[in-house]
């Protein structure tokens, strides 16, 4: 008998609710690299239904129980043309799912298919939070409802990457940048929300797609902001969270971290 596996059969050690990275890929012993730049990443919600990414396209199903085997059954995947070498190790991925047996030991997600194995770690092992304190966090987009000036808008919450800013919090200082300017504040934490006050910019007055930037990054800096931290990622969202700031950590050696 075939069941969808849900929360039900839950509990320790599933992999309901969590993310996993992929660690080792090996093809009759022989190890398998990955497109350059690309991790597979699998999610499985809470609901049973499981998202995996190669690298372009998303593939997403149903996680089963079938005669006591977890497997994986895909259903639905995005057609993004992404180049030939990311497309075939989405075809790769996608065949590996529907054929494989699937072995959860601990924080370990393990697929295999004839001599083909997958070995996946739990993200928050595989690549734990960044510290909200002592990181560089850069800002990578604004997100502004569905208006941005002198921006491309793609939708109601548009993500527009633009240049570098970012801040450092060091326990209640914080120091920053505008992209263009920098700046000081004080911050108060009150569970997961940040208040910034006594918030001091040196400004250069900048012109144009700057002084955008700039006038983004301190408009947020002036209301209370949620935020949440994944991995080298971290979102800052204003209280109706159509207003924020997307950042990812810096590594030491001030190249950005990339996604993970």
């Amino acid at each position: 008998m075939t069941q969808v596996y849900g929360p039900m059969i839950g509990g320790e050690g599933a992999p309901i609710g969590k993310t996993y990275l992929s660690v080792a890929v090996t093809e009759a012993g022989v190890d398998r690299q990955l497109v350059p730049g690309t991790r597979i990443r699998l999610t499985v919600r809470k609901n049973g239904v499981f998202i995996a990414i190669a690298g372009c396209n998303e593939l997403s199903g149903v996680i089963q129980v079938d005669d006591g085997l977890l497997r994986f059954e895909p259903h639905v995947q995005t057609q993004m043309g992404c180049g030939p070498e990311l497309e075939a190790q989405d075809d790769w991925l996608a065949g590996l799912l529907m054929q494989s047996d699937c072995v959860v030991e601990g924080d370990t997600l393990t697929l295999t298919s004839g001599g083909t194995t997958l070995v996946l770690v739990d993200r928050r092992f595989a690549n734990p939070d960044f510290p909200l304190e002592g990181s560089t966090w850069q800002v990578e987009s604004v997100v502004r409802g569905d208006a941005f000036e002198h921006f491309v808008l793609a939708g109601p919450r548009s993500l527009v990457v633009i240049g570098k800013a970012g801040l450092t919090i060091d326990g209640t200082h914080v120091t920053g940048s505008t992209g263009s300017s920098s700046f000081t504040a004080t911050v108060a934490r009150d569970g997961s929300t940040l208040v910034f006050s006594e918030l001091t910019v040196a400004t250069t007055h900048p012109r144009g797609r700057a002084a955008d930037l700039e006038r983004a990054v301190l408009e947020n800096l002036r209301t209370p902001l949620t935020y949440t931290i994944e991995s080298n990622r971290m979102q800052l969202r204003g209280p109706t969270r159509a207003t924020g700031l997307n950042l990812v950590a810096v590594r030491p050696d001030g190249y950005p971290a990339g996604s993970l």
